[in-house]
């Protein structure tokens, strides 16, 4: 049988166990495209291993204004600015002992999503938008299929780091 591509989310119906121990052992290894690291709270980088999808949604925070007995159609945009950067991380752990829970993974995910300050990251897209820092909003460890895989998807916004301090002369 040949190793057909894992599926991370194991969304497929025909994905089986057998499938993810023959990736394993096969000791088959997949360049990452986009790479996705977060610095852990003791600044420690820690890779996120099988690529995880990354998918990014942002928008333009715009000020409208209607005018009453206008003559003109629609709206006055008045002002707008940029708006958060909401980030959706979806992935798997696998652990290569099929009997084995992936622990240790789930141990640092649980550092990063309990850090209580903006979250430093390095990943190739979130770079190129200007993205280096996030915050993790809301978090889920689904049911995963396997004693020795554990799904996961995060949910964060973009954060910058601001001088809120005005410095008086």
């Amino acid at each position: 049988m040949a190793i057909q591509p894992l599926n991370p989310l194991f969304r497929r119906s025909d994905v089986i166990l057998r499938e993810v121990k023959e990736l394993v052992e096969s000791g088959q290894t997949v360049a990452m495209v986009m790479p996705f690291t977060f610095y852990l709270p003791d600044d420690s980088e820690w890779l996120l291993p099988y690529e995880p999808l990354i998918s990014v949604q942002g928008e333009n925070v715009i000020v409208k204004r209607n005018v009453a007995k206008s003559e003109g159609r629609g709206s006055i945009k008045e002002r707008w600015a940029e708006g958060d950067i909401k980030i959706m991380i979806e992935g798997t752990f696998v652990n290569a002992d099929l009997t084995k829970y992936p622990a240790t993974e789930v141990q640092k995910l649980r550092q990063v999503i309990t850090q209580r300050r903006a979250i430093k990251i390095k990943n190739e897209l979130l770079s190129l938008l200007n993205v280096n820092y996030l915050v993790i909003e809301s978090y889920s460890l689904p049911f995963s299929k396997g004693e020795n895989v554990q799904n996961y998807s995060l949910t964060a916004l973009s954060d910058d780091s601001y001088n809120l301090f005005i410095e008086v002369k």
